[in-house]
């Protein structure tokens, strides 16, 4: 008995562990939830009803993504899970709700959306290789005439509207569990669950799909979500990085960015640079590290992830 008590204790701890590093996957497998990485995979499409009324809306899009009901004709993506889906995937992150856009009368103006920020990124197959790029890629501001810059997206989970459904009249659902809106364009747009974080996106009609990038309607794509998290970084780079003021271009951009940590020259010729942040401007640190300065020549940048630790208050080059 003694012996199967001990049989039966080890397989529970197997089991748990098992639990404790499998993805949680949803709805059939079209939404998969990764709990450790605070993310949410989806299964979806380039929307094939985007620019279907061109000629009345001029090309100008609301949304860069939304459910399978929609407003899929002026959207760049279409997701197999709907909107409540991803609530309650964001729920299970244990993620709330932010506060969605509104309008204050007495003073006249919009006030922004607040909320968790997460990163939206998209994958597909493009000849046989996978290309990754950060969603917001693939808008195009008619104004600055370029691609939409890197952005955290807010989680406001959208305004609430009355739950017609139910029998008590005071409930309230979501907005977006109905209109399926998943990510606007404009920060103004309450009907969906994430918003815009520029101000300049209350201007009517400003942005378009970009065309030089975005793959052909109806490819199935990866749609990533994953929350902004504060992360720690130790990242070692090789090649011609030494004597080429490489610690200063590190130091220069970190700044630019608001990172914290060092860089620091090693005695096998890499440099070494620990850098904190939170995920969005640590991924446009590492791009400049991969590029470096004018002088140096990158062979490879080694990176690995630790937990936030906030005890560095600056970015400095260490000797």
């Amino acid at each position: 008995m003694k012996y199967l008590c001990l049989a039966l204790a080890i397989f529970i701890c197997f089991c748990l562990f098992i639990i404790s590093i499998t993805p949680i996957a949803w709805t059939d497998g079209h939404l998969i939830v990764i709990e450790k990485e605070k993310k949410i995979v989806l299964k979806g499409t380039i929307s094939k009803a985007l620019g279907e009324f061109d000629d009345t809306l001029k090309g100008a899009i609301e949304y860069l993504a939304c459910g399978p009901t929609g407003k899929l004709y002026e959207s760049i993506l279409e997701t197999e899970a709907s909107a409540k889906d991803i609530y309650e995937a964001i729920e299970l992150l244990g993620i709330k709700t932010g506060t969605p856009p509104d309008y204050d009368e007495e003073k006249e103006k919009h006030v922004a959306p607040t909320g968790t920020t997460f990163l939206l990124s998209i994958e597909w197959k493009e000849n046989g290789k996978t290309k990754r790029i950060r969603a917001e890629e693939l808008v195009y501001n008619v104004k600055t005439k370029k691609p939409m810059p890197p952005v955290a997206w807010i989680y406001s989970g959208s305004r609430v509207i009355p739950d017609l459904d139910s029998d008590d009249e005071d409930a309230v659902i979501p907005y977006a569990f109905m209109s399926n809106h998943i990510v606007a364009l404009k920060q103004t747009d309450g009907s969906a669950l994430f918003q815009n974080p520029l101000p300049e996106s209350v201007e009517e009609n400003l942005y378009k799909k970009n065309d030089d990038l975005l793959p052909e309607l109806g490819t199935p794509v990866t749609f990533i979500i994953e929350e902004n998290r504060k992360m720690q970084l130790y990242v070692l780079i090789s090649g011609k990085v030494q004597g080429v003021g490489f610690r200063n271009f590190t130091r220069n951009n970190a700044k630019k960015l608001g990172v914290n940590g060092y860089a620091k020259n090693l005695a096998n010729g890499k440099v070494e640079v620990v850098a904190e942040g939170d995920l969005l401007h640590l991924d446009l640190l590492i791009e400049k590290l991969e590029q470096g300065p004018r002088a140096s020549r990158v062979d490879d940048v080694d990176i690995e992830e630790r937990d936030f630790t906030g005890e560095y208050k600056s970015f400095n080059v260490r000797f």
